[in-house]
């Protein structure tokens, strides 16, 4: 049980956490149906950190732990790598292939996101959990698919039953027992614990000097809400680590403001509202800020400057993935594609953009299209490769890999531009930052350190290779979106292109301009 130790922490609430899963542990047997197990906590908790321990604790260690993530892959491929297919089930079903049901089979399976599992899946996912027993796509018999079911959420399941969003049967299947998991603000004392932890290992994987946290860093650590948790907090001290010169680690360099600006922004959009809520204020901003992307996730969360999963934890939380044209537009937002912005265009005589065109008479439904302004600006881009044979680019550990980039990426400040099966580009300096090369930088020494650590034992297809390049760009502005000009992409594309076919796998290929 000294395993438990990897959960680290000295608060009440921890104590609670590994004190259920010793007991949860001490009570399965080996031979014997193993209870399915649900984890529930915001996003960055540890739930899987927590379900790799009640893998390796319980009677199934020496099987296989798969690791299913059911946002990461792609609605179409979903059941496919779940429950696998016969050769000829679909278009370029080649081969036969087993699904991760029957590769955790005498394992274990987590599902992680579970409850953005699509519906029609949901009910497919009951009868084999209840069977133990999985049929192929194409197939016409069922083959022996016991594994042992951790499942995690960060959503409200039992309002998503009340919705019809997710099945109560499947609820009540995969919740026999529930462990809970607090967030990171209620968690009295390990903020601080945590922060020299990370700040220790990160020292040692960069071969740095041992720094320390400066009196004022801590007491900014412990104001902080945190509401990417734990997963934010190694992230924030990881950034600052790299960015510190000296020996301490200050409030400076934990760059912690933007949770205070995002309440001052929306506070300000609620424009005093009586009996407003700061969730109503909160709402309001995101929305705004969603409607200024085209309600496109990765560019939101780049702008906000939070992580993806920590943007979808907030919409989640304010209710901003209800209604039919806003969740479309979510999940078009998710695959990297602009979505049709909700608001409608302003039409005349509403708005009116200068006096000449105040002057000008203007006709009846003419549409007035926000101004274009451009100007010149030092940016940093990087590209991220990933080395992945064209049959295996929609792998799940592919699509894991990828959510660590954009997580990285935006961790040091930088924004996603584009974003594809096996890689992304990135900018650094397109939202004014200071000293946008390093990091960019940092960021490539980030994701040559956290990818070998996440691909296992897959080195030769999720290898990654870097190149980074600086250059003046021009930049076009609308409204308070900012997008690099097409022909200056195309030609810092060219540049990086040349980068990448000269970089090694698992390396960085920085051009002289950086």
């Amino acid at each position: 049980m000294d395993d438990l130790d990897e959960l680290f922490g000295q608060s009440p609430a921890m104590e609670t956490v590994r004190e259920s899963i010793r007991r949860l542990v001490a009570r399965q047997q080996p031979g014997r149906r193993l209870p399915a197990i649900l984890l529930q906590g915001e996003t960055g908790t540890g739930k899987g950190l927590v379900a790799h321990l009640i893998h390796r604790l319980g009677p199934r260690a020496r099987g296989s732990f798969v690791d299913v993530n059911c946002a990461a892959i792609p609605e179409p491929l979903l059941e496919a790598e779940l429950f696998g297919f016969e050769r000829g089930a679909f278009t370029d079903a080649r081969r036969a292939k087993a699904g991760l049901f029957q590769t955790a089979h005498q394992g274990t399976l987590f599902l992680d996101e579970i409850a953005l599992l699509p519906e029609m899946l949901q009910a497919k996912l009951l009868t084999v959990i209840e069977e133990r027993a999985v049929r192929r796509l194409g197939s016409t018999r069922s083959e022996p698919a016991d594994a042992w079911i951790v499942s995690a959420t960060n959503a409200d399941l039992p309002t998503a039953i009340r919705e019809h969003r997710f099945r109560e049967d499947l609820y009540h299947r995969l919740a026999v027992l529930t462990i809970k998991l607090p967030p990171l603000r209620e968690r009295e004392g390990d903020t601080l614990l945590l922060a020299e932890r990370f700040l220790g290992k990160v020292c040692i994987d960069y071969g740095l000097p041992p720094k320390t946290l400066g009196p004022d860093a801590r007491e900014r650590l412990v104001a902080y809400p945190w509401p990417g948790n734990v997963r934010e907090l190694a992230n924030v001290i990881e950034r600052a680590a790299l960015q510190a010169d000296g020996p301490t680690v200050s409030a400076r360099h934990l760059e912690l403001r933007e949770e205070a600006s995002l309440t001052s922004a929306a506070a300000r959009a609620l424009g005093g509202a009586p009996g407003a809520s700061m969730d109503d204020a909160m709402r309001n901003h995101l929305r705004t800020t969603l409607e200024q992307t085209g309600w496109n996730i990765s560019r939101t969360a780049s702008i906000l400057r939070i992580s993806r999963n920590t943007l979808r934890a907030r919409m989640e939380k304010l209710g901003l993935r209800s209604g039919p044209d806003t969740q479309g537009a979510i999940q078009a937002g998710e695959r990297g594609q602009a979505a049709p912005a909700t608001t409608a265009p302003t039409t005349a005589p509403e708005a009116v953009l200068d006096p000449v065109q105040a002057a000008a008479p203007i006709p009846p439904g003419s549409i007035i299209l926000p101004p274009i302004r451009w100007q010149r600006r030092r940016i940093t881009l990087l590209r991220a490769s990933l080395t992945v044979p064209e049959a295996d680019d929609d792998r799940p550990e592919t699509s894991r890999v990828l959510e660590l980039l954009v997580d990285k990426i935006h961790t040091f400040g930088g924004r996603v531009e584009e974003l594809g099966h096996t890689g992304l580009d990135a900018s650094f300096g397109l939202e004014p930052i200071e000293d946008a090369p390093r990091r960019a930088a940092n960021a490539a020494m980030a994701l040559l350190k956290a990818v070998p650590r996440m691909r296992g034992q897959n080195a030769e297809i999720l290898a990654v290779k870097i190149a980074i390049h600086t250059g003046s760009y021009t930049i076009g502005q609308v409204n308070h979106a900012l997008q690099i000009d097409q022909a200056a992409k195309r030609q810092a594309g060219t540049i990086l292109d040349a980068l990448i076919e000269v970089a090694e796998p698992d390396s960085a290929v920085v051009s002289a301009a950086t």
